[in-house]
């Protein structure tokens, strides 16, 4: 019995030691100190599909997130809206089909003017015809240097194996 014991207290010792691979304990201190994400709830929700592919759904949630998609021949399109950290409310819109994916929004970011206009580059079907010679000259033919054949005689050397 005095021997389980030591070794319970030899093994315990070593676990408590070691660092293990858990997450450090800064890390487990800010989890315990972050509170827990609040559970949110949906208040409607909707969905269906046809026997050709074809879907629809839509929800809303109680934080104001709503999203509903349709799909048909190929083609999706869809919306999704929700409150910004400074209660803005964003929507964006979409289609995606055999163009690509589109997406339309207020928030979404937008190229910035350039400040100079293109330059108009004059075209070329005005221009007098040109006629374009090619021309191609194969390199001059150099003579073949021949190099006399050299004996070639293998050698084989055998040793006897023994077992």
């Amino acid at each position: 019995m005095k021997m389980f014991v030591a070794l319970f207290a030899v093994v315990a010792a070593a676990a408590a030691g070691s660092p293990g691979y858990g997450p450090t304990p800064a890390v487990r201190a800010a989890a315990a100190a972050a509170s827990p994400l609040p559970l949110v709830r949906i208040l409607e929700s909707e969905s269906h599909s046809d026997d050709q592919g074809g879907y629809g759904f839509r929800f809303l949630s109680e934080d104001d997130i709503e999203r509903q998609e349709q799909s048909a021949d190929g083609t999706v399109t869809g919306s999704y809206s929700y409150r910004a950290p400074d209660g803005r409310l964003i929507s964006v819109r979409y289609v995606a089909n055999a163009l690509g994916f589109r997406a339309e929004s207020d928030a979404l970011p937008t190229p910035v003017p350039t400040e100079y206009p293109t330059p108009q580059v004059p075209s070329t079907e005005a221009a007098p015809s040109v006629r374009t010679v090619q021309q191609y000259s194969a390199p001059a033919e150099r003579p073949a240097v021949r190099q006399p054949a050299v004996e070639y005689e293998p050698v084989y050397g055998y040793r006897a194996v023994s077992q």
